[in-house]
């Protein structure tokens, strides 16, 4: 465990720092095979046929729908995003979160390669902003922002691992 000499010596640089900026992809990009597009049409396509056979048009409108949005977006490459933590708030792609609009933060550092700031929000349309770090360094990140806003331990919500897992 480091000293408390060196504890302080961490937080004073810390402190010097009047902002931290960084970029990283908006999320990790998996290439999707075409088996997967295979099966997502199988699957897109029982539901759409289910729907009709049901009489249920405007579920068969919504499964099209979302399957032609899920299709674009399984195509497209993430793009680069900007990211700054300063002394007033986080500015997160051109949107910013000041402090008094947030609840705590975690560093998420369970992924190697992944790391990611996971922050609570205290609006109720937002209440968890998840931050990806790509090569910004965690310890650093995680040290400015503790003198603004309390660590306290986050899970990543379960919705957002599945999409992840499937490569959005």
């Amino acid at each position: 465990f480091p000293s408390h000499d060196m504890e302080a010596t961490c937080y004073n640089k810390t402190m010097e720092n009047e902002h931290i900026y960084w970029e990283a992809p908006e999320y990790i990009h998996k290439e999707k095979t075409r088996e997967w597009f295979i099966s997502f049409g199988i699957i897109a396509t029982a539901l759409f046929v289910a729907a009709l056979l049901l009489d249920n048009v405007l579920f068969a409108v919504v499964i099209a729908l979302g399957f032609g949005s899920v299709l674009l977006y399984a195509k497209r490459t993430p793009s680069t995003h900007s990211f700054e933590a300063n002394r007033v708030g986080l500015i997160l792609n051109k949107s910013f979160y000041p402090y008094s609009y947030l609840h705590s933060f975690w560093v998420d550092r369970t992924e190697e390669g992944n790391h990611k700031m996971l922050v609570t929000s205290k609006k109720l349309l937002v209440p968890m902003i998840i931050v990806p770090l790509g090569q910004q360094d965690s310890d650093e990140l995680r040290n400015f922002v503790a003198n603004y806003l309390p660590e306290q331990e986050l899970m990543e919500p379960l919705s957002h691992k599945v999409l992840e897992y499937f490569g959005f």
